[in-house]
């Protein structure tokens, strides 16, 4: 039976695959760096993009009932949760995500869909920035290192380095029988 279920500190069940999923998992500190350089990497293309074009058209100022509503603040946000969307959809990872060598995978370590990508870039993020990015810090408490947004979508962020040793070691731990079921091996790597 092939290892699915992520490890929990403290639970019992200390594997070296258990303790090979809490490795591979992406810190707080690392995670907080990645979304800053996405931030600033936002910023710098409404700087360029946005706020010119607006300008020039003259329809900066413009706004609905509120003067929040504008158009200007529409624009951003669009930009926004966009960016977070589709590079998350297409790379599993944004710019940022890239620089601190992290990405996003599915709780099973696959793809992600693009409804997992929504519930987790649009409704999960709307949430923690609506909260006043409270809800963030959950990857501090949670032992398994996951925030809201990855709650929703059944995702966790991890280390690129550390997830191919991880799929370099589960490979040589796990082989093929006879039968086609995978036969796990714990002392494998004890017994080369």
């Amino acid at each position: 039976m092939e290892h699915t279920t992520r490890y929990q500190p403290g639970a019992g069940s200390e594997t070296l695959m258990d303790k090979l999923d809490h490795m591979v998992t992406a810190h707080f500190f690392t995670r907080l760096v990645s979304y800053i350089i996405d931030v600033v990497l936002i910023w710098s293309a409404s700087q360029i993009l946005i706020y010119p074009v607006l300008g020039m058209f003259g329809i900066k100022d413009l706004h609905l009932w509120l003067p929040i509503f504008s158009v200007e603040n529409i624009a951003s946000g669009l930009l926004y949760f966009l960016y977070f969307v589709l590079m998350t959809y297409f790379f599993r990872q944004t710019l940022g995500k890239m620089i601190t060598g992290i990405s996003v995978i599915d709780k099973d370590g696959g793809g992600l869909g693009f409804m997992q990508v929504l519930y987790r870039e649009l409704v999960g993020r709307y949430i923690n920035n609506t909260l006043a990015y409270i809800p963030y810090l959950m990857i501090i408490f949670t032992k398994n290192k996951i925030g809201l947004h990855d709650f929703f979508a059944d995702t966790y962020v991890v280390k690129n380095d550390y997830q191919g040793y991880k799929n370099m070691i589960k490979a040589r731990m796990y082989r093929e029988t006879g039968n086609g079921d995978n036969n796990y091996q714990e002392d494998d790597l004890q017994n080369g």
